[in-house]
């Protein structure tokens, strides 16, 4: 009787087993699958691989574009500046003397 549970002991875990080995195998294989289609789709799909290249090398032109462009407006945007604070100073200069004409005239008695 022993020798019969035993027996049947041992196959209940090689079923066991087998049950398992099976569903690894199939996750195996279906792992194993889908990484080959990521892979085959990467590297010959129409947004793959030789897509992501020319699309780099396009955004890449466009960064290059974009930063001279950045450069040339910071430039301008200096020499404005400059012609801004010159301005500034001219008018405050115009100011002045306006206020030192208008004295003189007050003086000799030419405006009120």
């Amino acid at each position: 009787m022993d020798k019969i549970e035993e027996e049947q002991a041992k196959a209940r875990v090689q079923e066991a087993l087998w049950e398992w080995i099976q569903r690894a195998v199939v996750l195996g294989v279906a792992f194993g699958f889908g990484f080959f289609t990521a892979w085959v789709m990467f590297g010959a799909g129409v947004n793959g691989a030789p897509a992501l290249r020319t699309l780099k090398a396009e955004q890449q032109a466009h960064i290059t574009e974009l930063k001279n462009k950045q450069v040339d407006v910071s430039g301008r945007l200096e020499v404005a500046s400059g012609r801004l604070t010159g301005c500034a100073k001219d008018k405050q200069k115009c100011l002045t003397e306006r206020a030192e004409c208008r004295q003189t005239l007050i003086k000799a008695g030419l405006a009120e």
